[in-house]
Protein backbone atom coordinates (compact mmCIF):
# COMPACT_ATOMS: atom_id res chain seq x y z
CA UNK A 1 0.00 0.00 0.00
CA UNK A 2 1.32 3.42 -0.94
CA UNK A 3 1.69 6.05 1.78
CA UNK A 4 2.05 9.81 1.59
CA UNK A 5 5.75 9.65 2.53
CA UNK A 6 6.45 7.17 -0.28
CA UNK A 7 4.46 9.33 -2.74
CA UNK A 8 6.47 12.42 -1.79
CA UNK A 9 9.75 10.59 -2.15
CA UNK A 10 8.71 9.11 -5.50
CA UNK A 11 8.19 12.56 -7.05
CA UNK A 12 11.40 13.93 -5.45
CA UNK A 13 9.55 16.62 -3.52
CA UNK A 14 12.15 18.98 -2.00
CA UNK A 15 12.50 19.07 1.77
CA UNK A 16 13.95 22.57 1.94
CA UNK A 17 11.45 25.31 2.69
CA UNK A 18 8.75 23.06 4.16
CA UNK A 19 9.07 23.86 7.89
CA UNK A 20 6.05 25.24 9.69
CA UNK A 21 6.48 28.99 10.25
CA UNK A 22 6.68 29.92 13.93
CA UNK A 23 8.72 32.59 15.66
CA UNK A 24 7.77 31.02 19.00
CA UNK A 25 6.87 27.48 20.07
CA UNK A 26 4.92 26.50 23.17
CA UNK A 27 5.34 22.79 23.83
CA UNK A 28 3.13 21.25 26.52
CA UNK A 29 3.61 17.85 28.10
CA UNK A 30 0.35 15.92 27.87
CA UNK A 31 0.55 12.12 28.14
CA UNK A 32 -2.10 9.76 26.84
CA UNK A 33 -3.69 9.56 23.37
CA UNK A 34 -4.09 12.52 21.03
CA UNK A 35 -6.88 12.71 18.48
CA UNK A 36 -6.59 14.39 15.10
CA UNK A 37 -6.74 17.84 16.71
CA UNK A 38 -4.42 17.23 19.63
CA UNK A 39 -5.35 20.26 21.74
CA UNK A 40 -9.06 19.45 21.41
CA UNK A 41 -8.86 15.66 21.55
CA UNK A 42 -6.61 14.77 24.46
CA UNK A 43 -6.98 14.84 28.23
CA UNK A 44 -6.59 18.62 28.16
CA UNK A 45 -9.90 20.38 28.78
CA UNK A 46 -11.16 21.02 25.20
CA UNK A 47 -12.50 24.43 26.24
CA UNK A 48 -8.98 25.42 27.29
CA UNK A 49 -7.58 23.83 24.14
CA UNK A 50 -9.87 25.96 21.99
CA UNK A 51 -8.90 29.09 23.94
CA UNK A 52 -5.22 28.41 23.33
CA UNK A 53 -5.78 27.78 19.62
CA UNK A 54 -7.71 31.03 19.24
CA UNK A 55 -5.21 33.08 21.24
CA UNK A 56 -2.27 31.74 19.23
CA UNK A 57 -3.84 32.06 15.77
CA UNK A 58 -2.04 34.58 13.58
CA UNK A 59 0.45 35.59 16.27
CA UNK A 60 3.54 33.71 15.06
CA UNK A 61 3.36 31.32 18.04
CA UNK A 62 2.66 27.62 17.48
CA UNK A 63 1.47 25.04 20.01
CA UNK A 64 2.52 21.39 20.33
CA UNK A 65 1.78 18.58 22.74
CA UNK A 66 4.60 16.31 23.91
CA UNK A 67 5.06 13.10 25.86
CA UNK A 68 8.06 11.01 26.84
CA UNK A 69 8.15 7.24 26.29
CA UNK A 70 9.73 6.74 29.72
CA UNK A 71 6.93 8.64 31.52
CA UNK A 72 4.08 6.14 31.36
CA UNK A 73 1.82 7.73 34.00
CA UNK A 74 -1.12 9.33 32.20
CA UNK A 75 -2.32 11.31 35.24
CA UNK A 76 0.49 13.78 35.91
CA UNK A 77 0.04 16.68 38.34
CA UNK A 78 2.70 18.92 36.77
CA UNK A 79 3.33 19.43 33.07
CA UNK A 80 6.71 20.14 31.49
CA UNK A 81 6.32 23.25 29.34
CA UNK A 82 8.88 24.73 26.95
CA UNK A 83 8.55 28.27 25.53
CA UNK A 84 10.98 29.02 22.72
CA UNK A 85 11.83 32.13 20.72
CA UNK A 86 13.50 30.96 17.52
CA UNK A 87 14.86 34.08 15.79
CA UNK A 88 18.62 33.79 15.12
CA UNK A 89 20.51 36.34 17.18
CA UNK A 90 17.70 36.31 19.75
CA UNK A 91 17.15 32.56 20.05
CA UNK A 92 16.40 31.39 23.58
CA UNK A 93 13.96 29.38 25.67
CA UNK A 94 12.50 28.79 29.08
CA UNK A 95 11.42 25.50 30.61
CA UNK A 96 9.38 24.85 33.72
CA UNK A 97 6.69 22.76 35.38
CA UNK A 98 3.10 24.04 35.37
CA UNK A 99 0.39 22.53 37.55
CA UNK A 100 -2.60 24.38 36.07
CA UNK A 101 -2.46 24.69 32.27
CA UNK A 102 -5.13 27.41 32.31
CA UNK A 103 -2.20 29.74 33.12
CA UNK A 104 -1.22 29.49 29.46
CA UNK A 105 -4.46 31.21 28.42
CA UNK A 106 -3.23 34.40 30.12
CA UNK A 107 -0.07 34.59 28.02
CA UNK A 108 0.44 37.18 25.27
CA UNK A 109 1.30 34.97 22.30
CA UNK A 110 1.97 37.91 19.96
CA UNK A 111 4.51 39.36 22.40
CA UNK A 112 6.09 35.94 22.76
CA UNK A 113 6.66 35.80 18.99
CA UNK A 114 8.61 39.04 19.43
CA UNK A 115 10.82 37.47 22.11
CA UNK A 116 8.97 38.50 25.28
CA UNK A 117 8.64 35.11 26.94
CA UNK A 118 6.61 34.55 30.11
CA UNK A 119 8.68 34.06 33.30
CA UNK A 120 8.02 30.34 33.78
CA UNK A 121 10.68 28.04 35.19
CA UNK A 122 14.21 28.97 34.18
CA UNK A 123 16.09 30.00 31.09
CA UNK A 124 17.74 26.90 29.61
CA UNK A 125 20.32 26.38 26.89
CA UNK A 126 20.55 22.61 26.35
CA UNK A 127 18.56 21.56 23.28
CA UNK A 128 15.65 19.16 23.09
CA UNK A 129 14.50 17.11 20.10
CA UNK A 130 10.84 16.38 19.42
CA UNK A 131 9.88 13.59 16.99
CA UNK A 132 6.36 13.58 15.57
CA UNK A 133 4.45 10.40 16.46
CA UNK A 134 0.96 11.81 16.00
CA UNK A 135 -0.91 8.68 14.92
CA UNK A 136 -4.27 10.44 15.20
CA UNK A 137 -3.17 12.76 12.39
CA UNK A 138 -1.40 10.46 9.91
CA UNK A 139 -0.33 6.84 9.46
CA UNK A 140 3.20 7.77 8.39
CA UNK A 141 3.81 9.73 11.59
CA UNK A 142 2.60 6.75 13.62
CA UNK A 143 4.66 4.12 11.83
CA UNK A 144 7.86 6.01 11.03
CA UNK A 145 7.86 8.42 13.97
CA UNK A 146 7.36 5.75 16.61
CA UNK A 147 9.98 3.50 15.04
CA UNK A 148 12.44 6.39 14.96
CA UNK A 149 12.04 7.48 18.57
CA UNK A 150 12.34 3.87 19.74
CA UNK A 151 15.57 3.44 17.78
CA UNK A 152 17.00 6.78 18.94
CA UNK A 153 16.25 6.01 22.58
CA UNK A 154 17.84 2.60 22.24
CA UNK A 155 21.01 4.16 20.81
CA UNK A 156 21.33 7.00 23.34
CA UNK A 157 22.73 6.62 26.86
CA UNK A 158 19.98 6.53 29.49
CA UNK A 159 20.99 9.90 30.94
CA UNK A 160 20.50 11.62 27.55
CA UNK A 161 17.09 10.17 26.63
CA UNK A 162 15.33 12.97 28.50
CA UNK A 163 16.33 15.27 25.62
CA UNK A 164 14.27 13.36 23.01
CA UNK A 165 10.46 13.48 23.22
CA UNK A 166 7.44 12.58 21.10
CA UNK A 167 5.30 15.45 19.81
CA UNK A 168 2.06 16.16 17.98
CA UNK A 169 1.71 17.32 14.38
CA UNK A 170 4.71 19.29 13.04
CA UNK A 171 3.31 19.73 9.54
CA UNK A 172 4.29 17.71 6.48
CA UNK A 173 3.28 14.11 7.26
CA UNK A 174 4.62 13.19 3.82
CA UNK A 175 8.15 13.93 5.06
CA UNK A 176 7.85 11.48 7.98
CA UNK A 177 9.63 10.81 10.15
CA UNK A 178 9.90 14.48 11.09
CA UNK A 179 11.49 16.25 14.04
CA UNK A 180 11.95 19.68 15.62
CA UNK A 181 15.00 20.77 17.58
CA UNK A 182 14.78 23.64 20.05
CA UNK A 183 15.82 26.35 20.72
CA UNK A 184 16.90 26.63 17.06
CA UNK A 185 13.44 25.94 15.67
CA UNK A 186 15.07 23.77 13.00
CA UNK A 187 12.75 21.21 11.42
CA UNK A 188 13.83 17.94 9.82
CA UNK A 189 12.31 15.27 7.58
CA UNK A 190 12.84 11.80 6.07
CA UNK A 191 15.01 10.94 9.03
CA UNK A 192 16.95 7.75 9.55
CA UNK A 193 18.18 6.74 12.99
CA UNK A 194 21.72 7.71 12.02
CA UNK A 195 20.65 11.15 10.77
CA UNK A 196 18.53 11.79 13.88
CA UNK A 197 21.46 10.92 16.14
CA UNK A 198 23.74 13.20 14.11
CA UNK A 199 21.24 16.07 14.33
CA UNK A 200 20.84 15.49 18.07
CA UNK A 201 24.62 15.63 18.62
CA UNK A 202 24.95 18.69 16.36
CA UNK A 203 22.26 20.52 18.33
CA UNK A 204 24.33 20.13 21.50
CA UNK A 205 27.29 21.57 19.59
CA UNK A 206 25.02 24.47 18.44
CA UNK A 207 25.32 23.32 14.84
CA UNK A 208 22.99 22.64 11.89
CA UNK A 209 23.68 20.42 8.92
CA UNK A 210 21.77 20.60 5.65
CA UNK A 211 21.08 16.86 5.30
CA UNK A 212 17.35 16.19 5.96
CA UNK A 213 16.95 19.91 6.75
CA UNK A 214 13.51 21.40 6.07
CA UNK A 215 14.35 24.87 7.42
CA UNK A 216 14.17 27.08 10.47
CA UNK A 217 10.69 28.00 11.56
CA UNK A 218 11.61 31.64 12.27
CA UNK A 219 11.29 32.47 8.54
CA UNK A 220 8.64 32.02 5.84
CA UNK A 221 9.30 29.12 3.48
CA UNK A 222 11.10 30.96 0.63
CA UNK A 223 13.52 32.49 3.13
CA UNK A 224 14.04 29.04 4.65
CA UNK A 225 15.13 27.87 1.19
CA UNK A 226 17.56 30.78 0.78
CA UNK A 227 19.19 30.16 4.18
CA UNK A 228 19.52 26.42 3.60
CA UNK A 229 21.02 27.01 0.15
CA UNK A 230 23.68 29.43 1.42
CA UNK A 231 24.40 27.19 4.39
CA UNK A 232 25.05 24.29 2.04
CA UNK A 233 27.16 26.25 -0.46
CA UNK A 234 29.48 27.83 2.12
CA UNK A 235 29.36 24.73 4.38
CA UNK A 236 28.32 26.76 7.41
CA UNK A 237 27.37 24.64 10.43
CA UNK A 238 27.15 27.24 13.21
CA UNK A 239 23.53 27.36 14.32
CA UNK A 240 23.04 31.13 14.49
CA UNK A 241 25.60 32.31 11.94
CA UNK A 242 23.00 33.31 9.33
CA UNK A 243 20.02 35.63 9.15
CA UNK A 244 17.66 36.16 6.20
CA UNK A 245 15.90 39.29 4.95
CA UNK A 246 13.48 39.98 2.11
CA UNK A 247 14.80 42.19 -0.71
CA UNK A 248 12.07 44.68 -1.56
CA UNK A 249 12.79 47.50 -4.02
CA UNK A 250 16.48 46.56 -3.75
CA UNK A 251 16.43 47.04 0.05
CA UNK A 252 16.86 44.15 2.46
CA UNK A 253 14.14 44.34 5.11
CA UNK A 254 13.17 42.03 7.99
CA UNK A 255 9.99 40.01 7.54
CA UNK A 256 7.33 40.67 10.17
CA UNK A 257 5.68 37.78 11.99
CA UNK A 258 2.66 36.58 10.04
CA UNK A 259 3.83 37.75 6.58
CA UNK A 260 3.09 35.14 3.91
CA UNK A 261 4.17 34.85 0.28
CA UNK A 262 1.28 32.87 -1.19
CA UNK A 263 0.72 35.33 -4.04
CA UNK A 264 4.35 35.47 -5.15
CA UNK A 265 6.01 33.08 -7.59
CA UNK A 266 9.53 34.43 -7.07
CA UNK A 267 11.45 36.74 -4.77
CA UNK A 268 14.93 37.82 -3.76
CA UNK A 269 16.33 37.14 -0.30
CA UNK A 270 19.48 38.44 1.33
CA UNK A 271 21.29 35.98 3.58
CA UNK A 272 23.64 37.68 6.03
CA UNK A 273 26.50 36.07 7.92
CA UNK A 274 27.33 37.44 11.36
CA UNK A 275 30.89 38.10 10.10
CA UNK A 276 29.55 40.73 7.67
CA UNK A 277 29.35 38.70 4.45
CA UNK A 278 26.06 38.56 2.56
CA UNK A 279 24.53 36.87 -0.47
CA UNK A 280 21.54 37.61 -2.67
CA UNK A 281 19.54 34.44 -3.40
CA UNK A 282 16.80 34.31 -6.01
CA UNK A 283 14.10 31.72 -5.27
CA UNK A 284 11.00 30.75 -7.22
CA UNK A 285 8.15 28.28 -7.08
CA UNK A 286 8.21 25.03 -9.01
CA UNK A 287 5.32 22.67 -9.64
CA UNK A 288 5.49 19.25 -7.99
CA UNK A 289 3.94 16.18 -9.58
CA UNK A 290 0.79 14.84 -7.97
CA UNK A 291 1.33 13.20 -4.59
CA UNK A 292 -0.82 12.59 -1.54
CA UNK A 293 -0.32 15.30 1.08
CA UNK A 294 -1.55 12.93 3.78
CA UNK A 295 -2.29 9.22 3.95
CA UNK A 296 -5.75 8.39 2.62
CA UNK A 297 -6.06 11.57 0.54
CA UNK A 298 -6.16 11.73 -3.24
CA UNK A 299 -2.92 12.82 -4.97
CA UNK A 300 -2.76 16.53 -5.86
CA UNK A 301 -0.14 18.66 -7.56
CA UNK A 302 1.75 21.14 -5.40
CA UNK A 303 4.46 23.76 -5.47
CA UNK A 304 7.85 24.02 -3.85
CA UNK A 305 10.24 26.94 -3.44
CA UNK A 306 13.64 26.32 -5.03
CA UNK A 307 16.84 28.42 -5.28
CA UNK A 308 17.75 29.50 -8.81
CA UNK A 309 20.71 31.89 -8.35
CA UNK A 310 23.10 33.08 -5.66
CA UNK A 311 25.58 35.93 -5.77
CA UNK A 312 27.78 37.57 -3.18
CA UNK A 313 26.74 41.10 -2.24
CA UNK A 314 28.29 43.96 -0.32
CA UNK A 315 29.35 43.56 3.30
CA UNK A 316 26.22 44.45 5.27
CA UNK A 317 28.00 46.00 8.25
Amino acid sequence: MSTCSLDSLAVSEPLSGTAQVAQCWVIIEQPGPWGRQALLESTIDPVLGQQLIERAEGTGTSLLLARHPDRTDRTITEHNVWVVHTSPGDCWMRHGLIRDLSELATWDFAAMAQGQLPPIGTKVADPTMFICTHSGRDTCCAIHGRALIAAVHEALPAEVRSSVWECSHLGGHRFAPTALTIPSGAVWGRLTTERALEIHAAAFAREITTDSYRGRSAWPQPLQVAEAHVRGVIQERAENALDVLWVLDDRAVPVRAGVRFENLAQLMAEVRHRDGRSWRVSVRTQEIAARAESCGKEPVTGTAWIPVAMSESANWR
